[in-house]
């Protein structure tokens, strides 16, 4: 399913550390993220751009696998279960999960204690989303690139996330099957777990026009994919949708409010003895950072995160304006 052209870039930018971009985008189109300076697990939502009620399904996405890889379907939830984008392109390294819930507020609150509210990609996707119309109450479980989720027989993460193995120039690409709202968001996690190394990096997003080519496998792929008696459209259902018109169209005025945008970071000093530099060379030849600085910032803040108080958290972590 290797592509070899793609159309025109018609649409770039940058997501910062804690924001997302809802993208419109037609069939044909691919939708290129690519990490820009480092590791970094991007969150991906999917809805049907003429009517938002059809959106992606992660569930049943996993009934092929816990991970997507190049020719995954992304399929909208049945009834309608139509083939809304393909995953045609990524590297070896990006692993994916379709396990892990999109992190909340409330989690962080109630787990964690941490006050105010914490990053978070359910009101990263939702400030992203509103732009087009839609509320906190239309985001939904993620597809998520760069998360090196693990486990076992018994459905337990084992550990919950390991090392995030994105490279700086690392690209995902998506081809939109029917005319789509893209929504991608830099995870609100990544300053507590390996799920981002415990840091925020930006990532790029651009959307390319069809070529010849995307346009012969998008025409091939719904040949195979759809047609089918079972798939069904509002206009069959018994019960009809109180509301008719459900087409994503953009608030020009709206100006997203992003939880903590811009990150702000502050310094704090360690004295580390020789014997604390041979313990970390020793993590770092264990593959827990490609660095001193990364391996020091991953056993520092895993001690934090597994040994937290609600007094330390008070410490470190003074009330974030909401």
């Amino acid at each position: 399913m290797t592509i070899k052209n793609f159309g025109e870039v018609t649409y770039q930018d940058v997501m910062q550390p804690v924001t997302g971009r809802a993208i419109p985008m037609k069939a044909g189109q691919t939708l290129h993220i690519t990490l820009i300076e480092g590791p970094q697990c991007v969150d991906f939502n999917c809805f049907g751009l003429h009517d938002y009620r059809e959106r992606m399904s992660v569930g049943h996405m996993r009934r092929s696998g816990f991970r997507a890889e190049i020719g995954s379907i992304i399929w909208s939830a049945p009834p309608r279960f139509n083939p809304m984008m393909v995953l045609v392109d990524k590297p070896d390294n990006c692993l994916t999960d379709l396990l892990a819930a999109r992190c909340h507020a409330t989690q962080f609150e109630r787990e964690r204690h941490y006050p105010g509210t914490h990053t978070n990609c359910q009101d990263t996707l939702a400030e992203a989303i509103a732009e087009y119309g839609l509320t906190p109450d239309d985001v939904h479980d993620s597809l998520n690139f760069w998360m090196n989720t693990g486990w076992d027989d018994q459905g337990n993460f084992i550990p919950n996330v390991r090392l995030n193995s994105g490279k700086k120039g690392d690209t995902v690409v998506l081809m939109a099957m029917m005319d789509v709202l893209a929504v991608p968001n830099v995870c609100g996690s990544g300053d507590l777990s390996n799920t981002s190394n415990f840091w925020f990096n930006p990532v790029q997003v651009e959307v390319r026009d069809p070529s010849a080519e995307t346009r012969g496998l998008t025409e091939k792929l719904l040949k195979q994919h759809t047609g089918f008696f079972n798939q069904r459209t509002p206009d069959q259902f018994k019960a009809k949708h109180q509301v008719a018109n459900r087409e994503c169209v953009r608030n020009e005025e709206y100006v997203p409010e992003y939880v903590n945008f811009p990150i702000q970071t502050r310094d704090i000093a360690f004295s580390l003895s020789d014997s604390d530099m041979e313990n970390l060379k020793q993590l770092m030849r264990r593959g827990t950072g490609p660095d001193l600085e990364s391996v020091f910032r991953s056993a520092a803040l895993t001690w934090f995160t597994k040994n937290h108080t609600p007094q330390i958290v008070k410490e470190y972590l003074p009330v974030a304006e909401d």
